[in-house]
């Protein structure tokens, strides 16, 4: 019994030590979290940029359409205004003088025999 105890001691003993160990080679090092998390923060940030700026300029077109279709309206609006209010007008004659003054007529003399 005491041999098929130290057989299976002896076995543990040797399989335990076939394990992989852990050495610091196997852990990543700082440096390559801090690159890893670096590269996924710029990849995030380029995905959220391309977004706005997609927004940014749909937005601008939206605004240039607008201007757009305001200025055809308005262009259209005097055009129209042009064709219809235009007319000619006939020279006007010139107004007549005024009517000259009544002529006056000496005043009869209060005193008869005073000139």
């Amino acid at each position: 019994m005491k041999k098929t105890f130290l057989f299976l001691a002896g076995s543990a003993i040797m399989f335990a030590s076939c394990g992989e160990k852990k050495t610091e080679e196997s852990k990543p090092s700082q440096a390559q979290i801090d690159s890893t998390v670096n590269a996924q923060v710029a990849e995030k940030e380029a995905a959220m940029k391309a977004e706005n700026d997609a927004k940014i300029a749909a937005a601008a077109k939206a605004q240039a359409d607008s201007m757009e279709a305001a200025k055809t309206a308005t262009e259209t609006k005097i055009k129209t205004t042009t064709k219809t209010t235009t007319h000619t007008t006939k020279p006007t004659a010139p107004a007549p003088p005024p009517p000259p003054p009544a002529p006056t007529t000496p005043k009869p003399n209060p005193r008869p025999g005073a000139h």
